[in-house]
């Protein structure tokens, strides 16, 4: 009995090295991709925000020369908007065109069957691929930095490409009966465009399509005649990801399957359908498992709105005219039950080829499934440049220099300081936009 334990105890002294091994690889792969997009943004994020717009390229640039392919073009976005910002409206365009040019590329290549070979992956292994209302703001930020460097031809062609996004993917959706996520922003940039061009008509129809979201940005009708600045100013910062670890579990429902998910802040399950095919073992059903899954955080905000200021005197308060906080949150919702179901299947066939291995490699594995499991991040990849609002002022004036400044304003309407002046030159019968990028 004694030999017994001895031998007993030896045999597990001898498998404790090989499960500490295991263990330890698994600690260093969890450490190597451990730093999430955001974590990785954050320093460039803050310095941006901050106007330290050389600081932030110069992080961005080693970001992108030490970016693997699956995020460089997300990457390529954020240093376009950053440029944008800065002035040097050449490279923001070549930064912006290349992303773009990828998203095309790998739009719609996916099939149903690669679709469901990658269900084992994790998609932050997979390259980045941008909502509808982010396609579409490539395009406005495109447009706008033709502009302010003087290309009226080059802003021309990307209001015309930005009107072909716009028609694919901002139209009414059929069946659901739901709106479709619109950009405001991008519609002003065309519509002030057509008024420049002479074009009122035009430009009616898409301030008519702003004015179903904000009767208040737009003006009553379009005057092709008259000497105007329009003021487009950026607040805030974009919500951000982070991955949070949620419960779940697949069940019979009716005649059919589903996913029923405790989300974080909500009062009740979540419930998904699920189509046939998915791979799920009747026996396995009911058993509640946690997985990884990104959710949208609110940055904190210290402006909350602004007046704007030209050539020294207060031209009157900026309206909101676009909420991109608001459109990432529904965008996220919209696709949150096929992010949902991929994610929770994804860790349930992980489970279930668990718990066909037996033995002493049964063992091991299983230690490595707890520890990936409570380690593993969800997808926090998205444009983290973005501002969660856009506003705007629009006024007639006199033609020539124009000096434009704006003051900020905390929640409390506690003036909390002044933008940089940014000078505009308008000419007679001419409408110039002004943007300028604010702080978070």
């Amino acid at each position: 009995m004694d030999g017994r334990g001895r031998i007993q105890t030896r045999q597990h002294q001898g498998r404790r090295p090989q499960v500490a091994a295991v263990l330890a690889a698994a600690l260093c792969i969890a450490a190597s991709g451990c730093a999430t997009y955001s974590s990785r943004m954050s320093a460039a994020g803050a310095m941006y925000y901050g106007s330290e717009y050389d600081r932030a390229l110069r992080t961005l640039d080693g970001l992108v020369s030490g970016s693997s392919g699956k995020d460089v073009q997300l990457l390529l976005l954020e240093r376009g908007k950053v440029r944008l910002a800065a002035g040097m409206y050449d490279s923001a365009i070549v930064d912006l065109r290349a992303a773009e040019r990828r998203f095309d590329e790998i739009s719609g290549t996916v099939s149903v069957h690669e679709a469901l070979a990658t269900t084992l992956v994790s998609q932050t292994r997979e390259e980045y691929q941008p909502d509808p209302h982010e396609k579409i703001l490539i395009n406005a930020y495109l447009l706008l930095a033709h502009w302010l460097s003087g290309d009226a031809e080059g802003a021309r062609v990307e209001r015309n490409r930005l009107m072909g996004r716009l028609s694919e993917w901002a139209d009414p959706g059929e069946g659901d009966g739901r709106r479709a996520l619109d950009v405001p922003f991008a519609r002003y940039l065309a519509a002030i465009m057509y008024e420049n061009e002479g074009l009122p008509d035009d430009a009616r129809i898409e301030y008519d399509a702003i004015r179903r979201l904000r009767p208040g940005a737009v003006p009553e009708r379009p005057d092709t005649r008259r000497t105007e600045i329009a003021v487009l100013a950026e607040l805030g910062r974009s919500p951000v990801k982070v991955s949070r670890e949620i419960r779940g579990y697949f069940a019979k429902r009716g005649d059919g399957l589903a996913g029923f998910f405790m989300l974080p802040g909500a009062d009740s399950e979540v419930v998904f359908p699920l189509s046939s095919g998915t791979g799920l073992n009747p026996s396995r059903l009911g058993t509640v498992f946690t997985f990884a899954f990104p959710e949208y955080v609110r940055q904190p905000r210290r402006a909350a709105r602004c007046a704007v200021y030209i050539d020294g005197a207060v031209a009157g308060p900026a309206v909101t005219l676009d909420d991109l906080e608001g459109t990432a949150r529904e965008a996220f919702r919209r696709e949150m039950g096929t992010l949902l179901l991929k994610s929770a299947l994804r860790t349930y066939l992980q489970v279930a080829a668990q718990h066909k291995l037996s033995g002493d490699k049964g063992q091991i594995v299983g230690l490595m499934a707890k520890l990936v499991s409570a380690v593993e991040r969800a997808d926090t990849r998205s444009w983290q440049t973005l501002p969660a609002e856009i506003a705007v002022l629009r006024i007639e004036c006199e033609p020539g220099q124009r000096e434009v400044r704006l003051r900020y304003f905390d929640e409390r309407g506690v003036a909390i300081g002044f933008s940089p002046a940014v000078t505009a030159t308008v000419g007679r019968g001419r409408k110039q936009i002004v943007w300028i990028p604010g702080p978070q």
